[in-house]
């Protein structure tokens, strides 16, 4: 045998004899041309079309007949079908080919009833065999329960039926069905059986329980289906509440979030919404969480990235669907928060007290971290100093963490400690503080920390407030403070009395939003039960100590106006004599005096924020509760915190300008000084001229001495009258003024 026949022919010497017309060589040849294995049947197929075109039909289809044959022994039916489409693009008439496709078309698709006819209507009706391939390609990807597109609507469809015969389509669009035919079929485009968009329309319960088998399955296959290749925390929301409704979204992400965390071929941002994509190459979810600590820039940030494994853990313990996490993980942050405490402790001893703390949690769980220092908590807690700066330092999880720690490493002496940052903390820490000293039998620790909270009431303002909600509630907290004989309800007031004059002072001179926040928590814990039981001491005051109450109430500056008002009211319902007396207008506490332009002020204010601002943060609130996990939802509480302010602002505005009474001309001309006038005097330590105005709290111009007639300098002067001399400050800054002269400020 030559080396030529050994070898194969070359297709060069192929072509040359079809354009050669040398027929008889080239189908000589054609079977070692197949055997050699040298070219593939798409390079093939052409030469035998080459022949077609010279004229030698017969000959064409018999080299491509041979060639389709070879191709089905060798590789199969799906192949050899491949090869009969180009082998109809070359011999598009050709019969044996026609009778050649269908026994590989009903081979290939033994499942399709309706194939058969199909076959018959389709190979008749076209005149060219490559012509009617297309089209039974489509009818064999257009199956029942197949999904298809057509672009005339927005949602992809069903098919629903085939009728063989007619070569009649029936798809269903959501509530919508169209017919198709042989004739308009082509306006379809088949899509995948997995497309995620249609089968959220007609098969929910596959995706349904996907997502509950196998959650990154699930968001995988919304990836493959999203053009930006990136699946949103809102998106992945939206697809499953619409499955599993909203309960069943929550614990499907509570659930889920693990597994998603961990799978190595998702790429999942931070925060409570996170973001979804594929990645290019696997990556363990324990290299990523090396990563990220290693790579964190502040002490904070990776102490948080252990928190969060743990909370995450934790979480799964409780729930009993714990992620096996590698030890080998565990080991290296548990050693990395240990060396996060060595390299901050001259610094921020907090936060080496926060590093110790998850050191030692991780090594509890019996993981193979360097042995904990059973003393070193009490040695760096000494550095801190005051247990109360905790508070500053540390964000409220980390500080938890601190304190259980302490409890643990510090058994006799924990408790003064936990009451230290009480009287420091917010109302979350300061609710879970006080149960657990209560829960743990540190009565009188906890009783300690209350004395001195009355004594300086604006300096533990939560502890206070918890104080005064607990002994007018249930429970254990109730228990307690009816046994605290020294805390009767009336101290308790006072003190609360004394927090909301304090705090009200505060923020008047500040208006710095952390005053404000104290202000209205005292307010509403104040008013607890509609006021009952402030109402209740009022009804039990006798009359000395409704007049003391009532100069409380006239003189307190954190009291809303409304709120002064109803107590008042009360006291003199009971002992209205002690009202009677000649009350000028600035001593009215029933009443807000003010200009007609403060007053429109004011309105305009009240409105701008029911009519703008409350609609504003309804928005963002609906906005940021559809994003999910409101348990980790940093934009939904403070959408939810802005509201409530707002609802608290609108509410005091509200409340003033039911009392607003404007300057009338009268009070402006009497002989004395009083809301409205205009006063002209001598500073005696100066004896400088100088020109003071007493208008309402919405009229002030302190630059100007426009002063409000409730401020305290400005009662200085209220009924004083040409020639008098009026004080005012602490010995040391006093200040004296001689009144030269009275005119109407209007």
């Amino acid at each position: 045998m030559s080396e030529d026949q050994t070898a194969g022919p070359s297709l060069i010497k192929l072509g040359k004899l079809a354009n050669a017309r040398d027929f008889d060589k080239l189908e000589a040849l054609w079977p070692d041309a197949l055997a050699s294995g040298n070219y593939s049947w798409r390079e093939l197929a052409p030469i035998a079309g080459q022949v077609g075109r010279q004229n030698a039909p017969a000959r064409a289809e018999r080299m491509l007949l041979t060639l389709v044959e070879w191709v089905e022994v060798q590789k199969g039916a799906e192949a050899a079908l491949a090869a009969v489409r180009e082998a109809a693009v070359q011999q598009p008439t050709a019969s044996g080919l026609t009778k050649l496709a269908r026994r590989l078309y009903l081979t290939q698709f033994p499942a399709f009833e309706a194939l058969t006819d199909l076959l018959d209507l389709l190979l008749d009706r076209e005149p060219k065999l490559d012509g009617a391939l297309v089209l039974i390609d489509l009818y064999t990807r257009l199956q029942p329960g197949a999904f298809a597109l057509d672009r005339s609507f927005l949602v992809p469809g069903l098919v629903e039926k085939v009728e063989a015969r007619s070569g009649h389509l029936t798809l269903v669009f959501q509530d919508r069905r169209a017919e198709y035919g042989p004739d308009t079929v082509l306006k379809l485009s088949p899509r995948p059986a997995d497309d995620f968009g249609a089968m959220m329309l007609y098969v929910p319960g596959k995706l349904r329980e996907m997502a509950a088998n196998d959650p990154a399955a699930f968001v995988k296959l919304a990836l493959r289906s999203s053009r930006e290749g990136r699946v949103m925390y809102k998106d992945l929301k939206a697809h499953l509440v619409q499955l599993l409704d909203e309960k069943g979204w929550k614990d499907w992400w509570n659930t889920a979030k693990p597994a998603l965390k961990r799978d190595p071929m998702l790429g999942m941002s931070d925060g409570s919404q996170p973001s979804f994509r594929m990645l290019r190459q696997a990556d363990r979810f324990e290299d990523r969480m090396r990563r990220e600590f290693d790579f964190a820039k502040t002490p904070q940030e990776k102490l948080l990235k252990v928190l969060g494994l743990l909370d995450e853990l934790n979480r799964g313990e409780r729930s009993g669907e714990s992620a096996a996490v590698d030890e080998s993980l565990l080991v290296h942050l548990g050693n990395g928060a240990a060396k996060v405490a060595v390299g901050v402790l001259g610094e921020s001893p907090a936060f080496a007290l926060a590093g110790l703390a998850l050191h030692a949690e991780i090594a509890a769980r019996g993981v193979a971290v360097a042995t904990p220092n059973p003393r070193a908590a009490r040695q760096v807690l000494e550095r801190v100093g005051e247990p109360g700066l905790l508070c500053q330092e540390l964000p409220e999880n980390l500080l938890m963490r601190v304190l259980l720690y302490l409890r643990e490493a510090m058994p006799a002496d924990w408790g003064p400690v936990w009451a230290s940052v009480l009287m420091r903390t917010g109302r979350r820490l300061c609710d879970t503080i006080t149960r657990a000293l209560l829960e743990a039998g540190q009565q009188d620790v906890l009783a300690s920390a209350l004395r001195q909270a009355m004594e300086k009431p604006t300096a533990s303002p939560e502890l206070l407030c918890w104080a005064w909600r607990s002994m007018h509630g249930a429970g254990g907290a109730a228990d307690f403070m009816g046994t605290q004989s020294g805390l009767p309800a009336s101290r308790v007031a006072d003190a609360m009395f004394a927090l909301l004059d304090g705090s009200g002072r505060l923020y008047g001179m500040s208006m710095e939003e952390k005053h404000l926040k104290v202000l209205e928590n005292a307010r509403t814990s104040f008013t607890v039960q509609g006021s009952r039981p402030l109402l209740a001491l009022l009804e039990q005051a006798d009359r000395a100590g409704a007049q003391r109450l009532k100069r409380i109430i006239e003189e307190n500056a954190g009291l809303s106006p409304a709120q002064r008002t109803q107590l008042l009211g009360y006291l003199r319902s009971r002992y209205a004599d002690i009202f009677i007396e000649a009350t000028r207008e600035w001593q009215d506490a029933t009443a807000i005096y003010t200009t007609e332009p403060g007053l429109r002020q004011l309105e305009a204010a009240f409105q701008h924020i029911v009519q703008v601002e409350l609609p504003e943060v309804a928005r963002q609130i609906g906005e940021a509760a559809s994003h999910g996990d409101l348990s980790e939802n940093s934009e939904y509480t403070a959408a939810l915190e802005k509201r409530d302010q707002l609802a608290s602002r609108a509410a005091r505005l509200e409340s003033e300008l039911s009392v607003a009474r404007v300057i009338n001309h009268d009070m402006s001309v009497t002989g004395f000084v009083n809301v409205g006038t205009r006063v002209t005097v001598k500073q005696v330590e100066t004896g400088a001229d100088e020109v003071y105005t007493f208008l309402g709290p919405w009229d002030t111009d302190v630059e100007n001495r426009v002063l409000n007639y409730q401020a305290p300098l400005a009662q200085a002067f209220m009924g004083a009258r040409v020639g008098d001399v009026v004080s005012y400050g602490d010995e040391g800054a006093r200040r004296t003024w001689e009144i030269l002269g009275i005119d109407s400020a209007l």
